[in-house]
Parts: structure tokens; sequence; C-alpha cells
């Protein structure tokens, strides 16, 4: 019986071609990459008491454009897209390459309250 069920898979599982391990390669290192941006971020956001306040009160009073020129100015870069609540921020860190076109998202989901 073991022998026909495993035929049976043999003959009818899907022909893939063979696996290429450059482009996940290329993946793992723009996401690195991410990684380090999202790092930078949090250190930075820790490393100031005041920048942590001022970008929880932004957020709880609904500024929009005082949050992103927090985040911005946090991040080093204007490419993270902030979402947020009056208890939480979200953090969307994008990628893009031509080859990887889309490639890469991190997300971080911080909560305050």
């Amino acid at each position: 019986m073991y022998w026909r069920n495993n035929h049976w898979r043999q003959n009818w599982t899907r022909q893939y071609p063979p696996v290429d391990p450059s482009l996940f390669h290329q993946s793992l290192q723009t996401y690195a990459s991410l990684t380090a941006r999202g790092n930078l971020l949090i250190e930075r956001l820790l490393a100031s008491p005041e920048r942590m306040q001022q970008l929880m009160e932004a957020a709880q009073a609904g500024q929009d454009d005082t949050v992103n020129r927090i985040v911005h100015a946090a991040a080093g870069t204007t490419d993270i897209t902030t979402s947020y609540t009056p208890m939480s921020v979200t953090f969307n860190l994008t990628a893009d390459t031509p080859q990887l076109s889309p490639c890469c998202r991190m997300t971080m989901n911080l909560r305050w309250g």
C-alpha cells in the first residue's frame, strides 16, 4: 500500500523550475537593510524621552504632519509610512528594488496605552 501511495505522489506532484537562491538572497539582503533602518528608528526614539512624548502627544491630538515630522527626523529618512491611534503607532518600512518590486515590507506595531 505504501508503495502505491508514494508512487501516486511522485507521479502527480507539480513540476517546479529548479530553485535559484539568488533572488531569495537579494530579498534577505534588502530585508536586512529594512531591519537596520527600523532598529535605527527605535534606538533614536529610545534615546530621546522628549521625542517619545512629542510623538505620543501628537498622535493623541491627531496631528499627522507633526507625527510624520518626528518619525522622519528620528529615522533619518522619509520612506516610512506611519499610522497611529491614541494608544499605539505602526511604522511600515518598504523597500523596492528593480529586480524585486515589490520586495520587502517590515511592519512594527508599538503600543503606549
